[in-house]
């Protein structure tokens, strides 16, 4: 069973105003890590009530993960933790509801495979691979052209066996090395100290569910190393098929001087979010885990997360290490507001209409308008922060997303759509903005910033009409 989470009115307001204390977080990534055992449960069990044929392998890993859970729970942890668990086994429940023949419930046995690389434990693993690679999702991927989807892999630590042919593991499997294997590299930027996150225990799956096949003749289980606590780093992940859902494209598997090249720019970040902002530091350290670099729009910068791969940042090439910082800050925001909204409904369900948001070109639904408010709220108090610390345009980019984001808190309380709760968290946006608002700002970048937003509010009205 998954544990429950109950959130004080304190931590509520203390979200509501942009931050969060080191419980909250750990509070919140809990949860999202037991919303990941469930959803992995529920592929098992609904794989097997269609008989698929990918349903015993399901299980199968299922069971294998459980086992992992108990004897080395950290790498249990990393594993239900890593964003691309929640996006593929979200996909794969949708494909399993409209009976689509691109549903792969089999892909948890590679999850648990993955899992038992990360607990160094000597299990012997069968698991289907995919059309041209063997993956170990959250591990790495060992490109193999011509192979084919569902070919029987076997792991035995520290070999691959496929196809006749046995390859040996990195013994750092999330190294750069220079054989075939492509890892999801370390970014190699620890984070800050994080409490404890737990993990959510697998509840066994429903009596019929078929067990785990044993392993080979002589092999034993050895001792589970102690991985410490939770990695508190970023890993860049540019080889998952699952990487990053929706329409956004990440990029292919980055040459080595790329990924050094992203190791030290995140590195300069996190210095300027430490140094500035440390509970923009904390909460990313405490959530955020992978890095997905994507291509990058015809001009400037673009960066999302998703609400099914929780803990990921996709984001393209930023100008330097500030821009960086701010984008960080950004995300992060949506991360923590993503799960709040898992958890509660803060926009009535159903509600229609979209409303102006003074940083799109194109109208957005309530839920949206929210979530692009609290971010850029965090963008307007990252500014904030800086402009005691840089020049121009500091100043101007406080005034321009503080306002924005009351706007369309305004719009919001005005629009029907919220309810008692989402109403009370948007109260507590505008109670941290209006003290904003009292602080002195130089007169020109006051008016740059007003300037701005009536240039984007008369575009839009263009496009739109009022």
């Amino acid at each position: 069973m998954t544990r429950g989470f109950e959130l004080s009115r304190a931590a509520l307001a203390d979200l509501a105003r942009g931050g969060a204390a080191p419980a909250t977080l750990a509070g919140l990534t809990g949860v999202e890590r037991g919303k990941n055992a469930l959803l992995l449960r529920a592929v098992v069990a609904r794989s097997a009530a269609l008989g698929h044929p990918g349903a015993r392998a399901a299980a199968d890993g299922y069971r294998l993960l459980a086992r992992v859970q108990r004897s080395c729970p950290p790498a249990a942890a990393q594993v239900l933790g890593y964003p691309l668990i929640g996006t593929w086994a979200s996909a794969t429940l949708g494909a399993l509801a409209r009976q689509e023949q691109s549903a792969a419930p089999q892909r948890l046995a590679a999850v648990a495979a993955g899992a038992v690389v990360l607990a160094g434990a000597a299990i012997t693993v069968r698991f289907p691979a995919e059309a041209g690679a063997v993956a170990l999702p959250g591990v790495g991927r060992l490109p193999l052209p011509g192979l084919g989807a569902g070919e029987p892999v076997t792991l035995s630590p520290p070999y691959l066996v496929v196809g006749g042919e046995r390859i040996m593991l990195p013994r750092d499997p999330r190294s750069a090395t220079a054989g075939p294997w492509q890892a999801v590299r370390d970014l190699g930027t620890p984070g800050l100290e994080t409490p404890g996150l737990g993990t959510s225990d697998l509840a066994a799956p429903d009596s019929g569910t078929p067990a785990l096949a044993a392993p080979d003749s002589g092999t034993r289980d050895r001792a589970a190393p102690d991985l410490g606590p939770p990695d508190t780093g970023l890993l860049l992940d540019d080889v998952d098929a699952w990487r990053f859902p929706g329409p956004i494209a990440p990029l292919d598997r980055l040459p080595d001087a790329d990924a050094a090249a992203w190791a030290a720019l995140i590195t300069e970040a996190r210095a300027v979010l430490a140094a500035g902002h440390p509970a923009v530091a904390r909460a990313l350290s405490a959530m955020t885990k992978v890095l997905v670099p994507i291509t990058p729009p015809d001009s400037g910068t673009r960066s999302a997360t998703s609400r099914t791969a929780y803990g990921s940042i996709a984001m393209s090439w930023p100008h330097d290490a500030r821009s960086a910082a701010v984008t960080l800050t950004h995300e992060v925001q949506h991360a923590k507001l993503a799960v709040l909204m898992d958890l509660f409904d803060l926009v009535r369900p159903g509600s229609g209409g979209r409303f102006y948001a003074p940083w799109r070109d194109d109208p957005r639904p309530a839920a949206a308008l929210l979530q692009g408010a609290y971010a850029h709220m965090g963008v307007a108090g990252f500014w904030r922060a800086e402009r005691h610390l840089a020049h121009d345009p500091a100043h101007a980019e406080f005034v321009r997303w503080r306002d924005a984001a009351r706007e369309a808190c305004l719009t919001l309380l005005g629009s029907g759509t919220v309810t008692a709760m989402g109403s009370r968290f948007i109260e507590g946006m505008l109670e941290t903005l209006a003290a904003w608002r009292s602080e002195r700002v130089p007169a020109e970048a006051s008016a740059e910033a007003r300037q701005a937003a009536t240039r984007h509010r008369a575009l839009w009205s263009l496009r739109h009409g009022s």
